[in-house]
């Protein structure tokens, strides 16, 4: 038997190689939320958390204080007598705070550290919590809005690695999206699957007239077409378009997904760890998923490290989805936080890490460079940096 002695909360800043934009926002780094947890044995596990204000309403200064003041003293102290107890603990640690707002990234930064820090110190990998996995998967392309020449040379590049799933970020300039679809399906060629994915950019009026453009061009899925609330709009257009209609920005909780359920509004779910509040939470939207015959794809927040690149493949490899996005690393940040290097290989293919709790080794030094400890936090005491 351990307890969770110490959590440490970092703030870390990722610079990218390039910008990558949708319609919503442009990033040229991401800063991240980091938990350090350690055990009374010495044992220590990494987790983190993306937060997007413009997805779950955390800010970052909202996160850690969430993490500081709620989250965290719920578990600090806690004792771990084996694998089973785990989820039992965690499952106390809510993803809504006192006031309906959303802790999403902040609980996922937590509940990863404990699941990496459980899973080393039982000599089991996560995916003991989340059902027998795959062996591979396979990763999708996603390209950001770009020029239609832009689009080429990216294209030539996909085709070039095999990959043949890829999902392109469009917006209110259809008529440029339209020739950067064009330019897309001639490298590619026809058997490549291209969804898109519109990020809240269009009215219902607006994603039926700009489908019936891009239609022409092979789309099998539409990803977010409207705003995040209009959840009747959505049922309307699933109703309405042969592409299947993917949600993103409106789902991020279990009781979301049951009322998407329940609308009828939508044909899939894009689950993103950081965005559902973590492993455990996301796997139960995919259940959700599952037993109302939608499909499932496993998305990533722009700007992750290889601590939540490892935790979205264990989810993926558990739960088996049509689409799978992320694990960019070192492609897109200058630097990652972990040995590992997660991107994946030829044809976008990938082994689930197989070593106790996330599989990854972080990297500290990378850590103390790119990060600020703003929070120490033992039973019973709370220390500033």
């Amino acid at each position: 038997m351990t307890q969770i002695a110490a959590i440490d909360v970092l703030v870390v800043r990722l610079p990218f190689r390039f910008s990558f934009g949708h319609a919503l926002a442009e990033r040229r780094s991401s800063t991240n939320v980091v938990v350090r947890a350690r055990l009374a044995d010495g044992t220590v596990g990494y987790g983190e958390g993306v937060p997007r204000e413009y997805v779950t309403g955390e800010t970052v200064e909202g996160a850690v204080a969430a993490l500081r003041d709620r989250l965290a003293p719920g578990v600090l102290g806690r004792s771990l007598d084996d694998p089973e107890a785990v989820p039992e603990l965690l499952a106390e640690v809510p993803v809504s705070a006192p006031d309906g707002s959303l802790d999403s990234a902040a609980r996922c930064a937590l509940e990863l550290a404990v699941l990496d820090a459980a899973g080393r110190r039982f000599g089991v990998s996560v995916s003991h919590w989340l059902g027998t996995p795959a062996p591979t998967v396979t990763y999708d392309a996603v390209l950001p809005f770009s020029s239609p020449r832009k689009v080429v040379l990216l294209a030539l590049a996909i085709r070039a690695l095999g990959v043949r799933q890829v999902k392109v970020k469009v917006g209110t300039d259809v008529e440029r999206d339209a020739r950067s679809l064009r330019s897309l399906r001639r490298v590619l060629g026809p058997g490549a699957d291209v969804r898109v994915d519109a990020n809240c950019a269009w009215s219902v009026d607006g994603a039926l007239a700009a489908l019936s453009q891009l239609r022409r061009f092979g789309v099998s899925a539409v990803e977010q077409p409207l705003a995040a609330e209009d959840v009747a709009g959505l049922a309307r257009l699933t109703a309405e378009v042969p592409e299947a209609v993917v949600l993103d920005e409106s789902l991020r909780t279990v009781e979301e997904a049951r009322r998407l359920v329940r609308e009828r509004a939508c044909d899939g779910f894009n689950i993103r760890v950081s965005k559902c509040g973590g492993l455990l939470p996301s796997r139960q939207i995919a259940r959700v998923a599952a037993e109302a015959g939608l499909f499932c794809v496993v998305g990533a927040q722009v700007g992750e490290s290889g601590i939540l690149s490892a935790a979205g493949r264990h989810l993926a490899a558990a739960i088996a989805p049509r689409y799978l996005e992320g694990s960019g690393g070192r492609l897109l940040l200058r630097e990652d936080l972990t040995e590992e290097r997660v991107l994946p290989g030829r044809r976008g293919r990938a082994r689930p890490f197989s070593g106790p709790g996330l599989g990854v080794q972080v990297r500290e030094d990378t850590l103390r460079r790119l990060g600020e400890v703003v929070a120490s936090l033992e039973p019973g005491l709370v220390r500033a940096p």
